[in-house]
């Protein structure tokens, strides 16, 4: 079979790959010169480097195997992070247990007793269907408690979804506790996390030369404008004003991307678009002199700050992989509409380095040696309540038509191996039907 793929990402490529190991001919159209999506990277610090900050949990089976299998399992490094919690102008640590049972004096001992309780319990739970009709916000109230709430999840969520985060489904927060904590090992419950030495772009680079050497074919700078529909059925692309025929087509983008490009005319389905929203991603990259923190990841739970997280990369990877150098990430979700996300690059940077000094009294602008700004639209699913009822199936209304988009992923969050998991198992439903 000849599939068209639409989107160079994660999931397209792993898609593409399946496909074209299982004999078929797939061909991927990417709109950007660059392969890779959320994932690429870009020349920084004399190597390539991540344009969004990433890791990998022990539990992302999907992405680990997918290394593996590529030869790449030398270049992917376990490494302990240490985390940290900024609240009311003071920063604690928040790795271990221990760390918030005995030092986070931001809640009484009662109130971390109900935290530490709070996760332990939602680790041992797996069904998560049981929060499809809970927000967060009244879960965490009810079994944890409102200051647990106030202090620790109501800034997190309202930096990350805003005015939404009083809509966020518990389904959500579950499962980002789960598939932390089972990254976790040791009695002290130490944290470890993968990165890959020299970017993921290895990953995207041996995903590239693997389809090509199978025969299939990668078109970059080359965005579809329409998925061609006959008789209920996909039969082929419109791409740079040519069209181009295929037996079965993947749309990879996001669903606001999927409904500009495609047809589709039944009413209610059309209706379940309009309520799969997104926040967008943004974040500025800095090279340094010096080190702001031993934190790895600081949860900036402040509501006044631009930024959800600081992000020292090389507290978690070493500063000879970039020359010495210190490599941090300031990044925050954001409605594509928020003033700040429409702002250019100079005032979002002064508004981030004026509340990064807050932090961090010693910050000085002079020790910055270079900096950028990356922004995404389609970043982070809306998880709202009884989510399972309103995403998008793999298979579309027509034949031949396939979708795999993250909002795709839930009741998961968004994830490099998730994106991995959806080109598994669309190549799988394809392949199954051949």
């Amino acid at each position: 079979m000849k599939i068209g793929i639409v989107g160079g990402g994660i999931a397209g490529l792993t898609a593409a790959y399946r496909l074209a190991k299982a004999g078929h001919k797939p061909e991927v159209f990417e709109a950007s010169e660059q392969l890779g999506g959320l994932a690429r990277s870009f020349d920084f610090a004399g190597t390539k480097l991540d344009i969004f900050y990433r890791h990998i949990f022990t539990s992302d089976l999907d992405v680990i195997d997918l290394i593996e299998e590529l030869g790449l399992k030398d270049d992917l490094k376990w490494l302990e992070s240490k985390m940290g919690f900024y609240y009311n102008g003071v920063t604690y640590p928040f790795s271990k247990p221990l760390d918030i049972l005995f030092k986070f004096k931001a809640l009484s001992f009662i109130d971390r007793v109900r935290l530490g309780l709070m996760t332990v319990y939602l680790t041992k739970v797996n069904n998560w269907k049981k929060y499809e009709m809970i927000t967060a916000k009244e879960w965490v109230i009810k079994y944890a408690g409102q200051k647990v709430y106030d202090v620790v999840w109501r800034p997190l969520l309202e930096q990350k979804f805003a005015d939404k985060a009083g809509d966020i489904a518990m389904t959500w927060l579950y499962g980002r506790i789960h598939s932390r904590i089972v990254s976790r090992k040791g009695a002290g419950m130490k944290e470890y996390l993968g990165y890959m030495k020299g970017s993921y772009q290895k990953m995207i680079d041996a995903l590239e030369t693997k389809i090509l050497s199978l025969g299939g074919m990668i078109h970059k700078s080359s965005p579809v404008s329409k998925v061609i529909i006959n008789d209920g059925k996909a039969e082929g692309l419109k791409v740079l004003g040519q069209d181009l025929k295929f037996d079965a087509v993947i749309v990879t983008p996001a669903p606001a991307v999927l409904k500009k490009i495609v047809d589709f005319k039944d009413p209610e389905y059309l209706a379940r678009f309009d309520k799969l929203g997104y926040y967008a991603a943004m974040d500025m990259v800095l090279r340094m002199k010096k080190s702001l923190s031993p934190v790895y990841w600081l949860n900036v739970a402040d509501k006044q700050s631009p930024f959800v997280a600081i992000v020292e990369h090389t507290n978690f990877v070493p500063k000879e992989w970039y020359n010495g150098d210190v490599i941090v990430y300031v990044g925050n979700y954001i409605s594509p509409e928020a003033e700040l996300y429409k702002a250019d690059n100079e005032t979002v940077k002064k508004r981030f380095f004026d509340y990064i000094k807050k932090i961090y009294p010693s910050f000085d602008e002079k020790d910055v040696i270079e900096w950028k700004m990356f922004r995404e639209p389609f970043s982070q699913p809306v998880v709202t309540k009884e989510f399972s009822k309103i995403k998008l199936d793999y298979k579309s209304p027509y034949e031949g038509l396939y979708l795999a988009n993250m909002s795709m992923v839930y009741p998961e969050d968004r994830g490099m191996s998730y994106s991995v998991m959806l080109g598994n198992k669309v190549a799988e439903l394809i392949v199954g039907k051949a």
